[in-house]
């Protein structure tokens, strides 16, 4: 069966309305490429092992959101993969299937349930595969492997391994998120491991050198990094996670792109005002924006942080003279600068994936010692 006729076929199911056993695979709220190619990856073999079973591929964004990440749409279509026959959180009510009891979730690329998926939904969870810090939650899960690899993808092509065979829509696919998120397999950038060089060997058989890859990264990323033409309120909510801790809410937005760029663009003014609008909207106490990029073959890294909430003040400072991150002050800045602030990041290696359990842990220190 090809992935396009497995999609076909769950959108079908899914309009019968016939009670069947139901597994939802979501990937993150960022609904990046390796989310939504590990969700549609471990639906698809699933399928494949137990065909009784619905496995939903969930894309945690609206249809139309597609749009603001072109890489997906490329990297799908470059396998023959039509990227709006996945099934997106407009095409399908969670909460209907919480007290159906032949319904279950997998988590794939985080480990812990976020909205729509209520707490109902915490023992229903049946698998977890994460490449990110590890909160404990759902340990009897079968398979639970929460480990810092590069991508999640690789984690599917080690718990799937016969399915993943070189030249075929499946590895292909599977190739992408493998290359961006290792940012093309450089070791000396800290997102490699092993794991991830074993499941690039898997899925391409040995057949790429060094420029292949480099090549095929730098094409991914030429696509990716498409977003001079989005407003400042897309570019904010393209690649975005939300955590809530000790009842302070906090945006985190990644994008591929440099802030003197973005400034250069708008205007400080406008950026500003635009970023203020954003978090009003979603009611953050704290956003950060954080950049990574390539300039002139090396790859940089950027933070901006805009406090709403003056109590998390003390977590920018902390983080300014946190050495494990390295932020240094652009040269440009905004008039109020104790409430935002633009840095460079010394320290490459911190992506969202390392920064933001520095920042939960800052606030979680500042709030048990308000106590």
């Amino acid at each position: 069966m090809t992935i396009n006729t497995f999609l076909n076929g769950v959108h079908a199911r899914l309009r019968s309305n016939d009670p069947q056993k139901i597994t939802i695979v979501t990937g993150n709220d960022s609904a990046d490429l390796d989310s939504v190619v590990s969700a549609l990856s471990f639906a698809y073999c699933s399928s494949q092992v137990d065909p009784t079973t619905l496995y939903v591929p969930l894309v945690k964004v609206p249809l139309a959101d597609i749009e603001l990440r072109p890489e997906i749409d490329y990297v799908l279509s470059s396998a023959g993969i039509e990227c709006k026959k996945l099934v997106y959180m407009d095409q399908i009510d969670v909460s209907k299937l919480e007290t159906q009891e032949t319904s279950s979730v997998v988590l794939v690329d985080h480990n812990r349930l976020t909205p729509p998926f209520a707490d109902a939904w915490n023992s229903k969870v049946e698998a977890v595969l994460d490449h990110h810090v590890d909160e404990g939650f759902y340990t009897t899960a079968v398979p639970r492997d929460v480990r810092m690899v590069g991508s999640c993808t690789s984690l599917v092509i080690q718990h799937f391994p016969d399915y993943f065979v070189p030249d075929t829509p499946l590895a292909n696919m599977a190739l992408g998120p493998i290359l961006v998120d290792t940012i093309g397999l450089q070791w000396e950038l800290g997102k490699t491991t092993d794991t991830d060089v074993d499941a690039f060997r898997k899925i391409t058989g040995g057949q790429m050198d060094d420029a292949d890859i480099k090549k095929r990264h730098e094409e991914i990323e030429r696509v990716k990094s498409r977003v001079t033409h989005l407003c400042t309120r897309d570019l904010l909510r393209k690649d975005y996670k939300e955590w809530v801790v000790h009842g302070f809410r906090v945006g985190t937005s990644s994008m591929p792109w440099y802030l003197k760029a973005w400034v250069e663009r708008d205007g400080m003014d406008s950026v500003i005002q635009d970023t203020q609008a954003y978090i009003q909207e979603r009611h953050l106490d704290f956003e950060i924006v954080l950049t990574g990029y390539d300039h002139n073959g090396c790859y940089e890294r950027e933070l901006a942080l805009f406090v709403h909430n003056d109590k998390l003040l003390v977590v920018k400072e902390l983080l300014e003279r946190d050495s494990s991150i390295n932020l240094t002050h652009r040269p440009f800045q905004p008039k109020d600068t104790a409430h935002i602030t633009f840095y460079h990041q010394g320290n490459v290696k911190m992506s969202r994936k390392q920064v933001w359990p520095l920042v939960q842990s800052l606030i979680e220190k500042i709030s048990s010692s308000s106590k």
